[in-house]
């Protein structure tokens, strides 16, 4: 995480979170401090900065799988997520799987389990048909207090509101999409000179280390069909139905 002397920022991977640690440097200097995991969660923000806002951002889910899948972590580092011979005993050519056996996988071996290690998320008493998702179960980890209990404790009505309530942190989210006017926006409302928030608005995307993402297709819509975005809906039904600018599939 990155914390300024006004806001936390909880960077949640694949949303454009590399350009805002970078743009937050440039504005503070060394006041903008990096702390504790660059993937921390709200849970971990330091006692003695849990009074400040906490800003993240959001990214569509169906984008955000494309981006996640050409990336390509989970093939580099696959001991995060689930042992590959469990995997192969269903997906035998795995990890050179494409992108819908991708997404299928995503929700069947990395749900309950992050950076290798089980962590009891699958404790839902939701039925089989509405268990969440991996990106769901993403946002209950980054964003929610206790978060064992607050994925336990979803039910239908929590999913169709997108609200995981009493659990979740008060977070403002911008948006990947209109990241860079976002950010501006934000940091005007902090004081922040004109000069500066003008050069957030009109900076050139910013990668992460080691990137390696080009997709095969130019938009995120030529990724699924039917079947597949139908699938997607279902699983990730809590942020669909919590951001849902984000049900049509991003051009």
């Amino acid at each position: 995480m990155l914390i300024t002397p006004d806001f936390v920022f909880i960077h949640m991977p694949k949303t454009g979170g590399t350009f805002i640690a970078r743009m937050l440097q440039q504005v503070y200097g060394e006041a903008a401090v990096e702390t504790g995991r660059k993937h921390a969660t709200c849970d971990e923000i330091p006692a003695a900065e849990r009074d400040k806002p906490i800003v993240s951002v959001m990214r569509s889910p169906f984008d955000r799988y494309v981006s996640q899948y050409h990336y390509g972590w989970w093939r580099t580092q696959p001991q995060e997520y689930c042992d590959p011979a469990v995997i192969r005993e269903q997906f035998p050519s795995y990890p050179e799987v494409g992108f819908a056996d991708f997404v299928k996988i995503a929700n069947r071996f990395f749900v309950n389990v992050h950076r290798g290690v089980a962590t009891g998320y699958e404790a839902t008493h939701l039925p089989p048909a509405l268990a969440p998702g991996w990106h769901t179960e993403q946002f209950i980890r980054f964003f929610c207090r206790d978060s064992q209990q607050a994925f336990a404790g979803l039910t239908e009505r929590a999913l169709q509101r997108g609200r995981a309530e009493p659990y979740e942190y008060p977070v403002e989210f911008l948006r990947t999409e209109t990241l860079n006017d976002d950010l501006a926006d934000l940091l005007a409302r902090f004081g922040v000179d004109v000069t500066r928030t003008d050069a957030v608005r009109e900076h050139a995307r910013v990668l992460p280390e080691q990137a390696h993402e080009t997709r095969e297709r130019k938009d995120a819509d030529e990724y699924f069909d039917e079947a597949l975005r139908d699938f997607v809906l279902r699983k990730e039904a809590f942020l669909f139905n919590r951001f849902p600018e984000y049900q049509a599939v991003p051009a």
